[in-house]
C-alpha cells in the first residue's frame, strides 16, 4: 500500500494538498481523479510513499485516509516547468497552487486524460532556470504587430523554437490565426473555449508531440500545453481587461505567462498600442526592453475631430447656445451629416457608446431626486425591452416600471440624463430610417457565435451603422470609413483608478479602425485623456499618470491586495471585524462601510498595501490563503472602493 499526496485542481477546495492511500504506486506528476466532499475532482500527484515508510505519520494523523483508485493508467500531461511556474504564480496571487493550475487548463483536457499523449520528460527546459528570460515590449498598432508576429514565427522556427501567442478573447485568437497561418498551416494550432472537444484534444496532442516547432494561438489555457522548445511567449493587446479573471480566482493571465517565461528561459513580449502605464514604467526603470522602437503616434491618415458638447448645440445652421427650442440630442447635427455622407456612398459607420440602456441617470425636474435602487441606493438605468421601457439596477438586477413617480415629491416630471446605446440607436434609426442599423451589446450578442454572426452581417452590408458598447470592440476585425464616439464621459467619471488609462486605450483602438474620419463627442475635452488623444501621443498621458501614481503610492509603486466579502449585513460586519484583527500589523486601508447590493445582501472592501519590491510575501500570502471562502482576494484590483 502507498500513501499518495495530491494537489486538487478545482475551485472551492481551499487546501494545497490532500492525502489518500492506494494499492498501487502512482508516479509523481500524474493526473488522477480523487473523491473530495462527495464529488470526484482531478488532482495532481506530488508525492508517493510506501506506507511502511510512513507508518508513524499514518498512525498520528487525526483523519482516516480515503482510497484513491485510478480508473486508467495514470499519466503526466503537464510539464514540470508549467507546474513550477504555476507554483510561483499562485504565491503572487495569494491562492492555492491547484486553483492556479485549474485556471490555466481546460475541463476538456482534465476530463480526457486517457485520450491525451503524456508530456515529454525534460530536465532543464531551454537550458534551465539559470538562463535569463528576455522581458520585452512591443508598442505598435495591430497591423504592425501582426507583421512582427510573422517574423517572430519564421525566426523562431529557423532556430528550432516554438511560439505561443496569448489573446484576451476568443475572436481575437481566431482572427490572429487566420492572419498568421498562411504557408505554415500544419504548424499552427488554435485553442480556445469555442473549439470543439475533439479538435481541442487533437490540437493538444499534435502541438505537444510534433517534432517540429509550432505556433500556438489561443486564450489562457494554452500555457499548459507541454512543449519543451518554447522560445517566445507573446501577450497580444496586453491592456485588455479580459486578461484579469472576472470570476474567482481573479488571476492575471499576463503575470502567469511571465512566470512561465522566466521558468523556461523564454522570451516574453507584452504587445499593444498604447502599452499600460505599469508596462511602460518597467521599460523606464530597465526591467524590460523594447523589441523594436516603440511607435509614438497613430499611423492613420484619417481626420480626427473632437466635438465639445458643453453648453452648446449644433442646430445645423451653426453653433448656437442651447435653449428650450434646441432639445437634447445624442449626436450633433454636424456629426449626423458626416454619417449621412458616408452611408450615402455605401460606406459603413461604427458608433461607440460607453453605457447600455437608454440613459444611465434619470432625475426629477421638480426636486432633483434621481431614480435609484431602493436596496442599494445606486442610480437605475432606463432600458428598452419588448414589453416597454423599465428602470434596471445593474448592481442588484431590480427593476421598476418606466411610469414610476418621484419617491421624494411624487411628481411625474422625470428627465433622463446621459447617453446610452439604446438612446443613440433610437435617434439614429429616426434620422437614417433606410440605413441598416445593428446594435451590439451584451443583450443582443449573448454568445460568441451570435456576436460573430452580427459582426459579419455588418461588414457584408453597405451603408450600415453598427452601434455598441465595449462588447463589440474585439469583433471589429476590419476598418470602416467613419468611427464615432457618442459617449465616453461616463468612463472618465467612475471610481476605478485605471478608468482613464482604459478610456484612452479604447479611443486609440477605435481610431485605428476608422479609415477616413474619427469623431469624439465629449463634455470633457480638457481632461488629460482627451489632451493626450488629441495630440496623438500616449506618452503625454503616461507622464502625467505615472507622476500621480507615484505621489499617491498607487501601482506600480505599491502592490494592492484587494479583499471583498459579501453576505447579510451581520455576516459582513463580522468579517470586517475579523479582517481588522487579522491584518492589524499590515498597512490595511479599511474595511470600508458595508454597501447594499441587493435585498438583504451587502458587501464590504479593504485593501492591504505592500511596497512593490516586498510582494510576494510568503508569510502574508499564507495568511491570505487561510481566509474563509467568502472573502475574495484580488492582487492589484481595478477597483478599490
Amino acid at each position: 500500500m502507498f500513501i499518495i499526496r495530491v494537489m486538487p485542481i478545482a475551485r472551492g477546495v481551499f487546501k494545497d494538498h490532500l492525502t489518500f492511500f492506494s494499492r498501487e504506486d502512482i508516479p509523481i506528476g500524474s493526473l488522477v481523479n480523487a473523491p473530495v466532499r462527495g464529488r470526484t475532482i482531478p488532482t495532481l500527484v506530488i508525492e508517493s510513499k510506501d506506507a511502511r515508510e510512513a507508518k508513524q505519520d499514518v498512525r498520528s494523523a487525526d483523519f482516516a485516509l480515503k482510497k484513491i483508485s485510478p480508473q486508467a493508467k495514470p499519466k503526466q500531461i503537464f510539464s514540470d516547468a508549467f507546474i513550477a511556474a504555476m507554483k510561483d504564480a499562485a504565491l503572487w496571487h495569494g491562492v492555492h497552487e491547484g486553483v492556479m493550475i485549474g485556471a490555466f487548463t481546460s475541463h476538456t483536457i482534465l476530463d480526457s486524460t486517457t485520450k491525451l499523449e503524456p508530456a515529454k520528460k525534460m530536465s532543464t527546459p531551454n537550458g534551465g532556470p539559470e538562463v535569463r528570460s528576455d522581458l520585452l515590449v512591443l508598442q505598435a498598432e495591430q497591423s504592425e504587430r501582426v507583421r512582427t508576429y510573422r517574423n517572430l514565427a519564421r525566426e523562431s522556427f529557423a532556430r528550432g523554437q516554438s511560439v505561443f501567442i496569448l489573446t484576451p478573447t476568443v475572436i481575437e485568437a481566431e482572427h490572429l490565426e487566420e492572419q498568421l497561418k498562411r504557408g505554415i498551416e500544419e504548424h499552427v494550432f488554435l485553442m480556445t473555449s469555442e473549439v470543439s472537444k475533439k479538435k481541442i484534444i487533437d490540437a493538444w496532442n499534435s502541438a505537444s508531440m510534433n517534432e517540429k516547432p509550432v505556433l500556438v494561438i489561443g486564450t489562457a489555457f494554452i500555457l499548459s500545453v507541454p512543449r519543451s522548445d518554447i522560445g517566445t511567449i507573446v501577450v497580444e493587446r496586453e491592456s485588455a481587461r479580459s486578461y484579469r479573471g472576472f470570476s474567482r480566482p481573479h488571476v492575471d493571465v499576463r503575470r502567469a505567462a511571465e512566470f512561465l517565461s522566466r521558468t523556461i528561459g523564454a522570451r516574453f513580449i507584452l504587445a499593444d498600442f498604447p502599452l499600460r502605464v505599469e508596462t511602460r514604467y518597467r521599460v523606464d526603470i530597465g526591467e524590460m526592453d523594447e523589441l523594436a522602437r516603440s511607435q509614438v503616434r497613430p499611423s492613420g491618415t484619417g481626420e480626427v475631430r473632437i466635438v465639445d458638447t458643453r453648453r452648446k448645440k449644433d442646430t445645423g445652421e451653426g453653433v448656437q447656445k442651447a435653449s428650450a427650442r434646441n432639445p437634447f440630442t445624442t449626436l450633433t447635427a454636424d456629426t449626423k451629416r458626416s454619417i449621412e455622407r458616408v452611408i450615402q456612398t455605401g460606406g459603413n459607420v461604427i458608433v461607440f457608446a460607453a453605457r447600455r440602456g437608454i440613459a444611465p441617470l434619470t432625475v426629477c425636474n421638480d426636486c432633483g431626486t434621481p431614480v435609484t435602487d431602493e436596496t442599494t441606493g445606486v442610480p437605475m438605468v432606463l432600458h428598452k425591452t419588448p414589453e416597454g421601457n423599465v428602470f434596471m439596477s445593474h448592481r442588484s438586477g431590480a427593476t421598476l416600471p418606466a411610469e414610476t413617480s418621484c419617491k421624494t415629491c411624487g411628481g411625474w416630471n422625470l428627465t433622463t440624463l446621459g447617453i446610452g446605446v439604446d438612446r443613440v440607436a433610437d435617434e439614429l434609426s429616426k434620422t437614417f430610417p433606410d440605413a441598416p442599423l445593428i446594435t451590439f451589446t451584451k443583450e443582443t450578442t449573448p454568445t460568441h457565435r451570435v456576436a460573430k454572426k452580427i459582426a459579419t452581417e455588418f461588414y457584408t452590408a453597405r451603408g450600415a451603422i453598427l452601434i455598441g458598447t465595449e462588447r463589440m470592440l474585439p469583433y471589429l476585425r476590419e476598418p470602416v470609413e467613419l468611427g464615432v464616439v457618442a459617449s465616453v464621459d461616463s468612463m472618465l467619471s467612475i471610481s476605478a483608478w485605471r478608468a482613464h488609462e482604459h478610456t484612452l486605450s479604447i479611443l486609440f483602438y477605435l481610431r485605428e479602425r476608422a479609415e477616413l474620419e474619427f469623431i469624439v463627442e465629449t463634455r470633457k475635452p480638457d481632461s488629460e485623456v482627451m489632451k493626450a488623444f488629441i495630440s496623438g501621443n500616449p506618452t503625454d498621458f503616461y507622464r502625467s499618470d505615472i507622476a500621480e501614481r507615484k505621489e499617491y503610492s498607487y501601482p506600480p509603486f505599491t502592490t494592492f491586495i484587494g479583499l471583498k466579502w459579501e453576505g447579510t449585513r451581520a455576516s459582513v460586519e463580522k468579517n470586517s471585524l475579523a479582517i481588522t484583527e487579522m491584518f492589524k500589523d499590515t498597512d490595511l486601508v479599511g474595511p470600508l462601510p458595508p454597501v447594499a447590493t441587493g435585498k438583504n445582501e451587502w458587501s464590504a472592501r479593504a485593501v492591504i498595501r505592500k511596497e512593490r519590491k516586498t510582494w510576494p510575501d510568503a508569510l502574508l500570502a499564507e495568511r491570505i490563503r487561510a481566509l474563509p471562502p467568502d472573502i475574495e482576494v484580488t492582487i492589484d484590483p481595478d477597483e478599490i472602493v
